[in-house]
């Protein structure tokens, strides 16, 4: 959903409760509350003074509050204890998903693949909060990153034949889909995209980042604009076993892919119910901003130069109800 449709959304529901009241100033929106919930728009808007008159205001407040999005990286980077206490994400680990399958709780895993749709930076930005939440719940937590691989276009497909990445996992990911392209949008026909080795003719601006975790686990997310009309995921554990799903988004006018976060908001500003820790957060906003830096600098390979913080969630952010599931 555009930033804009959300916002005007968010707004709506908000000004029909009495409870609740919109303001864009800081120390106006801060005082006496008892919880927040920030909508910045697109990631970029954070390097304004934004994040520094929110952070200076809630550092100061007990309340509990949750952003939207990406958080600024200087809001995890803090100590706890003068930290806004927030939560953060996108609709995309906690919506439905075709089948109801999850990653069990301390997998081994080996290999991530997700598909996701759209344009850079927002596919990657809501890809990599996807991905986080279905890899960090894995045997040992997350371990941090060894470094990051960009292939885009034609060196996707090149990339995937001298086995960059697992072609079979990105096959069991497209089976999950309801939403094929190519003749099947022409006459309804069925069609293996796949198998005909028509994917690399239909796919338009694609772009496969391929990221080598400490532990061994390769995560692998890649863009399927032309191919897919849909997000989906597969997953192989280290004795073999696979995990696919599509991530359900609703299409319009049904739209409900907030419904579910909107559950996880509420039970974290009410309840302090939450599976993500900061460090979560702060390796989710470090992998857009080295993605950035790749995709200007037209870097390929980059090595991670950051300082690592493993951690570990003792659950998973999804569940078949839409309530943070338990291990």
């Amino acid at each position: 959903m555009p930033q804009q449709a959300l916002n005007t959304a968010m707004e709506k529901r908000l000004q029909a409760s009495s409870k609740l009241q919109l303001s864009k100033d800081a120390k106006e929106a801060t005082q006496g509350i008892d919880a927040w919930i920030l909508a910045p728009g697109r990631p970029e808007s954070w390097k304004t003074h934004l994040a520094e008159d929110w952070y200076e205001c809630l550092s100061n407040s007990p309340a509990r509050g949750w952003v939207i999005g990406i958080p600024p990286l200087s809001w995890c980077q803090g100590e706890a204890s003068i930290s806004p206490s927030f939560q953060a994400g996108t609709p995309m680990p906690y919506t439905w998903r075709l089948p109801e399958v999850d990653i069990p709780w301390q997998c081994p895993l080996s290999e991530m693949m997700l598909l996701v749709r759209g344009a850079y930076p927002e596919a990657e930005t809501h890809g990599i909060d996807a991905l986080l939440g279905l890899t960090s719940h894995r045997q040992g937590g997350e371990s941090g990153i060894q470094h990051i691989r960009l292939l885009r276009g034609d060196a996707v497909w090149k990339g995937a034949r001298e086995g960059l990445f697992s072609w079979d996992l990105f096959k069991a990911a497209v089976s999950r889909t309801h939403s094929k392209q190519g003749d099947a949008t022409v006459d309804g026909r069925t069609q293996d995209i796949v198998g005909l080795g028509m994917v690399p003719d239909l796919a338009r601006d694609t772009r496969a980042w391929i990221i080598q975790h400490v532990d061994g686990l390769q995560s692998v997310l890649l863009t399927v604009d032309g191919i897919l009309q849909d997000e989906t995921f597969a997953a192989q554990s280290k004795d073999g076993r696979l995990y696919s799903a599509q991530i359900y988004q609703p299409p319009k006018p049904n739209d409900h892919r907030y419904s579910r976060l909107t559950t996880a908001i509420t039970q974290y500003l009410e309840h302090g119910k939450s599976t993500m820790p900061l460090e979560r957060h702060l390796l989710w906003g470090e992998l857009l901003e080295c993605m950035d830096a790749m995709m200007s600098e037209d870097i390929l390979v980059q090595a991670w130069d950051r300082k690592r913080m493993p951690f570990g969630v003792n659950r998973s952010p999804w569940s078949p109800e839409g309530i943070a599931s338990k291990p």
